[in-house]
């Protein structure tokens, strides 16, 4: 109890030395908030991509829209970032914000040169929080020293992230395209020899069909050739844009084979749980027999092929025409109401705490030396000789 009151009589002592320090600490602090530039946030939200169908693979090689882009992340990498991470990262690239700098004039605002591209996109970076919510919610976060730049370059981001993927979404789309265009040309003019030489056959040998159980087997061959034959082009269109060490393009690589063991079971007689009541293989049909069979499979080969690649042209067509929107907004940005900085409530609450606390260790410490001075003045001696000798150390610094 003693201590407390020897507590309390020092703060009553010393009240005036706490008040005053309180009080002009924390007038200080108000009145710098008045002066610090005013900063204001606005912010836009995206929903996250949803995932479009996929068309025999292609759609994860060469991408449609966002559901492109949430393939690629599957396929090339691996399953700890997901599209909305996708779709942060290429807002904050250099090729996005390089737009956004030029469309609102970061250079001008900020009396930057706008040959100063480093610094410009240093400026803009620092403004900007980009950030994805637990729900996939991507969320562009803008401070900016007025609220109309602040909404302005906010909803930049979105009309640059929206143009990015739409010039990425039609390349694609025209890619696949060409591609399918490739492919339909050389199966066609594949299609048009098989033809041929099937009806040349026909004509030389007088063979009008074949039986209705070796028909069934070359038609299901047919069906698992051409299946085959598709998994090979993807493989080939994915060689182009991904290691061998991709988990995807490994994947196909896989499936291409099995197709391709499945295939020379059947040709070699191996055709258990292939082609309907196909038990006699290729090889062992009379010669006339064999031969129709190999000329009429090579031609269902072709026309399934055929058939699959045209279904997959016209989708890759309407892909590559389509103008739906490849953003999904859920806010755009406004200008702010109020400044976000300087928190001036909170720097004064701040202030008046710290320079309490201040005061308080202050006249505790001036308690002390006075405790000193009249009880024990030799240490007191020794801390004024310190304290001269630093004020010394501190005019001479002060002079060179």
């Amino acid at each position: 109890m003693n201590r407390l009151a020897t507590y309390l009589g020092v703060i009553l002592k010393w009240r005036r030395l706490i008040f005053y320090n309180t009080l002009i600490i924390t007038v200080l602090v108000l009145a710098i908030t008045f002066v610090l530039p005013r900063r204001y946030t606005a912010t836009a939200q995206l929903l996250p991509p949803t995932d479009e169908g996929d068309i025999f693979g292609l759609t994860s090689i060469l991408g449609t829209g966002m559901g492109g882009l949430s393939k690629l992340r599957i396929s090339g990498l691996g399953g700890a970032s997901t599209a909305s991470d996708l779709m942060a990262g290429i807002i904050l690239s250099r090729t996005v914000m390089d737009r956004v700098a030029e469309r609102c004039s970061i250079a001008y605002y900020y009396r930057i040169k706008p040959t100063k591209t480093d610094q410009v996109r240093k400026q803009l970076k620092g403004m900007t929080k980009v950030g994805v919510g637990a729900e996939g919610i991507v969320s562009i976060a803008v401070g900016a020293k007025t609220p109309q730049l602040a909404a302005k370059v906010a909803n930049a981001y979105i009309a640059e992230l929206d143009s990015f993927l739409r010039t990425s979404n039609i390349s694609r789309g025209r890619n696949m395209r060409l591609f399918l265009e490739r492919r339909l040309l050389e199966v066609e003019s594949t299609l048009a020899v098989a033809q041929e030489s099937l009806k040349s056959f026909q004509a030389r040998h007088h063979v009008v069909a074949v039986d209705e159980e070796l028909r069934a087997a070359i038609d299901a061959y047919a069906r698992l050739k051409s299946q085959a034959y598709l998994k090979q082009a993807e493989l080939e269109a994915l060689r182009d844009v991904a290691s061998p060490d991709n988990p995807y393009y490994r994947n196909l690589q896989r499936e291409a084979e099995a197709f391709t063991e499945q295939l020379r079971r059947l040709e070699v007689g191996g055709s258990k749980g292939f082609g309907v009541g196909f038990a006699v293989a290729f090889a062992r049909l009379p010669d006339v027999g064999a031969e129709f069979a190999r000329r009429y499979r090579d031609y269902k080969i072709q026309e399934e092929t055929y058939l699959m690649l045209c279904q997959q042209y016209e989708y890759a067509k309407v892909l590559e025409a389509r103008d739906a929107p490849t953003l999904t907004v859920l806010d755009y940005a406004v200008p702010p109401q109020r400044h976000t900085y300087p928190r001036r409530s909170l720097m004064t609450l701040a202030a008046f705490v710290f320079s309490l606390f201040v005061g308080v260790a202050l006249a505790y410490t001036a308690e002390y030396f006075v405790y000193l001075r009249l009880n024990r003045p030799e240490e007191y001696e020794r801390w004024l000789a310190l304290w001269s000798e630093l004020k010394r150390i501190f005019s001479r610094r002060q002079k060179h």
